[in-house]
């Protein structure tokens, strides 16, 4: 069941869109596929990458309901509180981040740009992050008794809302195919797995738009912080959220949801030789960054698939290119020195 009608709620257009799409003729030649990117690293500088789509809506709810600050959570190195900083700052509002782990012995990367926005952070256990509800209502408290108002947005934007943003890029995407050079359609979209959000609005609107062109393409996420399974489980629930709180006239079944497993390599954040090899030989072939926690890995995932079986993703391939940048900047220089010449 779809409805092509369906309109996503109000939002504020922060982000630069529409974001470009081409084709990376060389890396097509090197995979034996034709190989698309859609550049959301390019949706501005400051708030890079796919966390501004989402921010557009969530952060426009902020505003209306009156917020004086906006609390987020992430990891140290996060994007997304990265995002919401830069957006805080220019908006005139506080902004508290609650991070898990330890303080950096030295600013670099998000970190350091969270510091340049002016965010307050909170530094948090694994332990005390997983009781976030706990630690969101006391700064809450805290802020009313100052005479401020806060709302919170969840790890990675990742919610009903948020996901608005990427069923919004979706219909972006249906507008540039077949203009400029672009094919009329993809086999398959591949994109980064990390809240579940992003993937989540592009498979919504891959449903709601289902009688228009790409009715038949495959959206691919490559899990990069948990197991196949956690992962479908949290697109799920960000689909599910949106559903039923904009009561949106549509269904899914399981195969809607696909996760390309196994190339979380050696954690989160963590990478491999080879791994940190394969960014550089893309920035190299194709003069366009990737980075080591999301983008990097999505892609290395995607190569490595081709490999076992070049069929997998069918002829006509689009990534779609999530941001992250920064993250090459967190990597110890001792790791680059191993393979960089």
């Amino acid at each position: 069941m779809n409805d092509n009608r369906f309109q996503p709620p109000p939002r504020t257009p922060w982000a630069r869109t529409p974001t470009p799409l081409h084709r990376l003729p060389k890396l097509s030649k090197e995979w034996g596929v034709d190989l698309w990117v859609k550049r959301d690293d390019q949706t501005g500088f400051e708030w890079s990458g796919n966390k501004i789509r989402k921010l557009e809506f969530i952060v426009h709810e902020a505003l209306e309901k009156g917020a004086t600050a906006l609390i987020t959570c992430g990891g140290v190195q996060s994007n997304h509180c990265r995002a919401t900083a830069a957006l805080a700052a220019k908006l005139g509002l506080r902004c508290v981040l609650v991070l898990r782990g330890e303080r950096p012995p030295r600013y670099a990367s998000n970190n350091l740009l969270d510091q340049l926005f002016g965010a307050e952070i909170l530094y948090v256990t694994t332990e005390q992050y997983q009781n976030m509800q706990e630690v969101r209502m006391v700064l809450d408290s805290q802020m009313r008794s100052q005479g401020g108002r806060s709302y919170f947005i969840p790890e990675g934007g990742s919610n009903g809302l948020g996901a608005m943003g990427y069923l919004a890029a979706w219909d972006e995407l249906l507008e540039q195919l077949g203009r400029d050079g672009v094919p009329e359609a993809f086999d398959s979209v591949v994109v980064a797995h990390g809240s579940g959000g992003t993937q989540a609005g592009l498979v919504l609107g891959k449903i709601l738009r289902s009688e228009q062109r790409m009715h038949e393409c495959r959206v691919v996420g490559v899990n990069v912080c948990y197991d196949a399974g956690k992962s479908l489980e949290l697109v799920k629930t960000v689909m599910w959220n949106a559903i039923q709180g904009w009561k949106m006239p549509l269904s899914f079944m399981a195969s809607d949801m696909e996760m390309l497993d196994g190339f979380v390599g050696r954690g989160y954040a963590r990478s491999a030789p080879e791994e940190l090899r394969f960014l550089a030989h893309v920035a190299r072939t194709e003069g366009m960054l990737v980075d080591p926690v999301y983008t990097g890995k999505a892609l290395f995932g995607l190569r490595e698939t081709l490999r076992r079986d070049p069929t997998f993703f069918g002829s006509r391939v689009l990534f779609w290119h999530t941001g992250g940048a920064f993250g090459n900047f967190q990597v110890e220089d001792s790791e680059w020195r191993e393979v960089l010449p």
